[in-house]
């Protein structure tokens, strides 16, 4: 493939999750209590509520505090945001590079800074996942997990 050509499927490849990123960021500050519940429940361990001997066991991991609750939502939403912000710029300046107007390098760089956050948010979801033992109810892992190798694959494709 031409370098050029290669140039703008770079740009589109990390348009994409930024765009998905930015509407999901909006919905979770224009409707915030869809998402903030969700989290609240995941912290709140009700995934194991059909499992009491395993609730037991780790029932202590608990996060029940509201305004705990909302303090990691605000985390989440704000790292979302940084993330979708530096991925529209690096969309933009690899744009700019395919029209010979910024440099591929830098350009490229600041695209991986923004993958590198998009794929650390779902790769820190299923972590956190993990400790709240969310695979147990249907909470959003098979999404972060695809978010996250989308992530990935965004990576190379810029690494390349």
């Amino acid at each position: 493939m031409e370098f050029q050509l290669f140039v703008l499927v770079q740009s589109v490849v990390v348009a994409l999750p930024a765009a998905w990123l930015s509407l999901g960021t909006l919905d979770n500050i224009l409707h915030s209590r869809i998402n903030r519940d969700d989290v609240a429940r995941v912290l709140a361990l009700e995934a194991l509520r059909e499992w009491p001997d395993v609730r037991a066991r780790v029932g202590h991991r608990a996060i029940t505090n509201e305004r705990t609750v909302r303090r990691l939502f605000l985390l989440v939403v704000i790292a979302e945001c940084a993330a979708s912000i530096l991925l529209w710029i690096g969309a933009v300046s690899l744009g700019l590079a395919f029209f010979g107007l910024a440099d591929h390098d830098r350009a490229r760089d600041l695209a991986m800074i923004g993958a590198l956050g998009f794929t650390v948010i779902w790769a820190s979801f299923l972590t956190g996942g993990q400790w709240f033992y969310y695979w147990y109810d249907s909470y959003g892992q098979s999404t972060h997990l695809k978010a996250l190798l989308w992530g990935l694959a965004t990576l190379i494709i810029l690494a390349l």
